[in-house]
């Protein structure tokens, strides 16, 4: 659901109406976001600022609103050679792993995913995001759906009020592993996995599922990550744990019918999440939490199959 652009420095920066139109169409919730490319990207940004002789004030509110925008520019985990331009980088980086569309100055590529700042509306098919859809419940559909989102995010709950590793109680294994087997392709990085469900007494205990969960998982975790599981209550008189999310510090999916893998007729809705909105759901997942009630010890399974409960 999310797109990956590649944006020129110098076309963002020549201007505060260009950056402030063009960064205000990015982010998690816009199904849009930009390849941190290279690793200095917002102070090439400021660099072209300068260099095209905006206004002090101007500039200042582009350091600004830079500052505020770590969310819509992300790592890709992209190679950068600092010998060649930001163009001839793009470029080949294009060729070995595509991106939606490359916005940059005109006539800098005729590379046909190419399109200029002024172009770049929801009308023009490059530019258009997909905010809302319906995602085949097969592992691996939904992992694809997931993929971008957890790719680039360093934290990731999942929250599901029925998610279990048991297969008599749904196929969320499945999808599990699906989505850890595309994140293996994103090296170099530390990533928390933490999924959240709902108390039952017919659950396994928290030894139980540390046991159980370090057999079907040990091989899958990339290094640097881990997996924790949540148990929640209802507080009386308080909010129902009823809808199922995927949400990070980047924004998040609202997901209809769940994760559990139950087939190709069926078909769950994913809709992308305002950040705020999400963030605020992150929130009641959390130590401190006032809307739901922790119950019992997590569980957490490193990447070498060691657990430990917490």
């Amino acid at each position: 659901m999310l797109s990956e652009y590649a944006v020129e420095p110098a076309a963002i920066g020549a201007d505060w109406r260009t950056f402030k139109d063009l960064i205000d169409r990015f982010g998690a919730d816009k199904g849009r976001l930009i390849s941190r490319l290279p690793s200095k990207w917002e102070r090439m940004v400021k660099e072209a600022a300068r260099n095209a002789g905006v206004s002090d004030r101007d500039y200042l509110r582009i350091v600004e609103r830079l500052n505020d925008s770590r969310r819509k520019v992300v790592n890709f985990s992209r190679s950068y050679e600092h010998e060649a331009n930001w163009i001839t980088n793009v470029l080949r980086e294009h060729a070995d792993r595509p991106f939606k569309a490359i916005i940059c100055h005109a006539g800098s590529t005729a590379c046909a995913e190419a399109m200029e700042p002024d172009d770049c509306s929801d009308a023009h098919p490059l530019f258009r995001a997909t905010t809302s859809c319906d995602v085949t419940r097969t592992a691996d559909q939904i992992a694809d759906a997931l993929h971008t989102l957890t790719a680039v995010s360093k934290e990731v709950d999942i929250v599901d009020p029925y998610f279990d590793l048991r297969s008599a109680k749904g196929n969320y294994l499945a999808t599990l592993v699906s989505l850890l087997a595309r994140l293996v392709g994103d090296p170099g990085q530390t990533k928390a996995i933490r999924i959240h469900f709902r108390d039952h007494d017919t659950r396994p205990s928290a030894e139980i599922l540390a046991r159980d969960g370090s057999a079907k998982v040990t091989g899958l975790l990339p290094p640097g990550y881990r997996i924790e599981f949540y148990a929640w209550s209802e507080k009386l008189g308080g909010e129902d744990f009823h809808d199922r999310y995927v949400l990070t510090e980047l924004g998040g999916i609202m997901i209809g019918a769940g994760l559990s893998a139950d087939g190709p007729d069926e078909s769950a809705a994913f809709t992308l999440l305002n950040f705020e909105h999400a963030q605020g759901l992150r929130s009641r997942f959390s130590d401190g939490s006032t809307v739901y009630a922790r119950v019992g010890s997590a569980v957490r399974i490193r990447d070498d199959g060691g657990t430990e409960l917490f």
